[in-house]
């Protein structure tokens, strides 16, 4: 296609734009919601639909570019198609991803640069939504803070839809002439409602299993762009009622977006069924257009929304770095006020990119075939280049000194005697009351640099994780029976069980080293995100209704009683979010739903334990101590965060109605705060799980509390 050609259809395409709304003032209401919305301005927590309108937007545009293409031409040409989209979005895409990372390494947290590399990377290959995909679905990563590049995953959906749309319009458009404009607008509008139907219901299905795929999948967003694409070839009315209806409608568009930018928040279901809101909205608007004296664009077309709109693209790739890296600087989560100061620099930046970066390139009409190639690839091999670059060359965390192995001072233990005298009744041993503090942590909170020998490493920490994951035996998410996963002596006649969630499988490696030297038999029931108190909660990983929780339990009690357990140790996250209110459950909560679990298990003849929950540090403490590694007690959660006193008191009432509970509180803590670092060991993978290294620590201050409990239940049965 020659350049004269495509100016003509462009022009052509611009002219009907210019009659339905304008574009530009669109962008801007997007764009401003986004940025305004991560900010933290309150009132606007539906503002991620933004992007919902771009993706609509985008579908329209790039529909109405082709199609006339097309009726003009009679082809639609792949090779200039390509090229207008490398001017268009890859100069700016590269010097954003470039600028985020030279701007990381000076003020991110250095353990955050390994991550940033593989992101910068997946940047040029067009695939952030994947990337992004895979960490929010995996339980394990989805805590960690968020990529300044994170933003990106919806211009890889976009170029993911470019690389397939355009094709699919050409082929279904073989054998139609330049005269049927008619054909190639009912063609395109068949495939583009096939397209949306088939993604929609795509989109409904996997928000049932992984809301994070269903969020940065480009199959489950493709319906927002094909309906962008079937409002662009659906024809517009010209009588006199099409035109005052249109114009209606374009308002009821307008109003629909502002709705759902205010009404929405994070915990509605999203992009469920109410996706389909900011969508339709966008197409009423892009229907309507500027039919009467009275239509939208009389809004639309003020001066700043059109000099926001046209640097829109500019703005989006900005402003999200700008905030997570000014946060990361500060050491602290922004206010509003200085969320809008950092709004004020991106568009600062967002003016200068669009003047001498993306408005010359985008022009320059010379920038065709080979030169396109070209300049595509070179700015691939400059993003991959500086990723590469980043990735082998990590900042030292050495904080200058080396700590020695820790060390732990038990009290023995006494063994139970099953073969009393009959006339002696013997007396049931009970669990350590609270107790002070070990040595080894009152140590810790003297600390200061990080340790050079720490272990696990702090790149390395997130792994650390206890062998359940591997094998299979954590259930996962959709698994509502619970796996045959049996340790230590499978033949002894002890039989105890760990069951309850990531916070009682992150116990598992201190268990299975007391299954091993009492010689006991150890069973796991444990499983993602689901606690074993019968209460409802909601996962934000899946982003909806925890419904599999109930029927495993269930299974897990069957089961318990079949494996025949005498003693299962119970632990659970204390700050797991409640099903109605998706805020953590308060104690009233936790209270009658742990009593109900005691109870039931206690009916069936299986000792109950309480566990108290390990210590919250509230920020992910590897991240943390990269920062601080000259300090780490800058890291150690107070004891006022690290714990909540209303679940306390809720279980020292338990310990005062018989039921039996471990304290371990004296395992982490002082009466001033946890250490993150004991001795040369890292205390915690993430920001609520403990290390394998450290569960493996304490196992002998967990075998001193409970082996005379476990030895005495499996002598004496209910």
């Amino acid at each position: 296609m020659t350049c004269d050609s495509f100016e003509h259809a462009r022009a052509a395409i611009l002219v009907t734009v210019k009659r339905r709304t304008d574009i530009e003032g669109l962008r801007a209401i997007a764009v401003l919601a986004v940025l305004l919305f991560h900010a933290g301005v309150p009132g606007l927590g539906g503002g991620y639909v933004g992007v919902d309108v771009f993706f609509v937007v985008s579908g329209f545009l790039i529909t109405s570019l082709l199609v006339a293409e097309k009726t003009n031409t009679g082809k639609v040409s792949l090779g200039a198609f390509y090229a207008r989209r490398a001017r268009r979005i890859l100069p700016v895409s590269a010097l954003v991803a470039v600028a985020t990372l030279i701007a990381s390494w000076i003020w991110l947290e250095p353990l955050r640069l390994r991550s940033l590399s593989h992101d910068v990377l997946a940047v040029a290959l067009f695939s952030s939504n994947f990337v992004f995909a895979n960490r929010g679905a995996d339980y394990l990563q989805s805590t960690l803070p968020p990529s300044p590049l994170q933003h990106y995953w919806s211009l890889a959906v976009e170029e993911q839809f470019y690389v397939v749309w355009p094709a699919l319009v050409m082929l279904v458009c073989i054998g139609i002439g330049t005269r049927t404009m008619r054909n190639v607008r009912l063609w395109v509008g068949i495939t583009a409602g096939v397209a949306a139907v088939a993604s929609f219901v795509s989109c409904m299905a996997l928000m049932n299993t992984s809301q994070p795929w269903a969020f940065f999948s480009p199959h489950t967003r493709a319906f927002e762009l094909a309906i962008g694409a079937l409002v662009a070839v659906v024809p517009v009315g010209v009588s006199v009622v099409a035109v005052r209806v249109n114009a209606m409608i374009a308002w009821c568009g307008l109003a629909g977006i502002i709705t759902t930018v205010v009404l929405f928040s994070e915990t509605t279901s999203f992009p469920g069924p109410w996706a389909i809101a900011p969508v339709m909205a966008t197409a009423f608007l892009l229907r309507g257009g500027n039919a009467t004296s009275w239509a939208p664009e009389v809004v639309l077309r003020l001066s700043p929304l059109q000099w926001l709109g046209s640097r829109s693209y500019s703005a989006y790739l900005w402003h999200w770095p700008v905030l997570i890296i000014a946060a990361a600087a500060l050491d602290k989560k922004l206010s509003v006020f200085e969320g809008l100061i950092c709004l004020m620099i991106s568009l600062a930046l967002s003016e200068f990119s669009y003047r001498f970066v993306e408005n010359p390139v985008r022009r320059n009409h010379n920038i065709a075939g080979v030169r396109a190639l070209v300049l595509a690839v070179s700015l691939i091999a400059v993003v991959s280049g500086s990723a590469v670059l980043a990735e082998n060359n990590q900042p030292s965390l050495d904080g200058g000194v080396a700590a020695t192995v820790p060390t732990l001072v038990t009290e023995s233990s006494t063994t139970i005697n099953s073969n009393v005298s009959t006339t002696t009744v013997p007396t049931e041993p009970e669990l350590p009351n609270e107790g002070a503090p070990v040595d080894a942590i009152v140590q810790a909170m003297a600390a200061t640099g990080l340790p050079s020998n720490i272990t696990p490493k702090l790149q390395q920490a997130l792994s650390d994780m206890p062998t359940i994951y591997n094998n299979n035996c954590h259930a996962s998410f959709s698994a509502v029976r619970p796996k045959n996963c049996v340790y230590g002596d499978a033949t002894s006649s002890t039989v105890i069980g760990l069951y309850g969630d990531s916070h009682a499988a992150q116990w598992f490696p201190a268990f299975e080293k007391l299954a091993i030297k009492r010689n006991w038999k150890l069973i796991s029931y444990t499983k993602r995100g689901c606690p074993p108190a019968d209460i409802p909660t909601y996962s934000k990983v899946l982003g909806k209704i925890y419904k599999e929780c109930a029927p495993w339990r269930e299974n897990v009690l069957k089961q318990m009683v079949a494996d025949g357990v005498q003693t299962v140790f119970i632990a659970h996250f204390d700050r797991l979010l409640s099903a109605s209110t998706r805020v953590p459950m308060w104690q009233k909560e936790w209270r009658a739903a742990l009593q109900l679990t005691v109870d039931a298990l206690t009916a069936t003849g299986i000792t109950p334990v309480l566990m108290e929950d390990t210590p919250y540090p509230g920020q992910d403490v590897p991240t943390c101590l990269s920062r601080h590694y000259t300090n780490v007690q800058l890291c150690n959660p107070i004891i006022s965060s690290a714990y909540r006193d209303d679940i306390h008191q809720m279980l020292q009432d338990f310990d005062a109605a018989k039921v039996h509970v471990l304290w371990t509180r004296q395992w982490f803590c002082t009466d001033a705060g946890c250490p993150t670092v004991v001795g040369n060991i890292l205390v915690y993978r993430d920001d609520n799980h403990m290390t394998v290294t450290f569960a493996s620590f304490i196992a002998p201050l967990l075998d001193a509390a409970i082996v005379d409990v476990v030895n005495w239940v499996s002598t004496h049965p209910q």
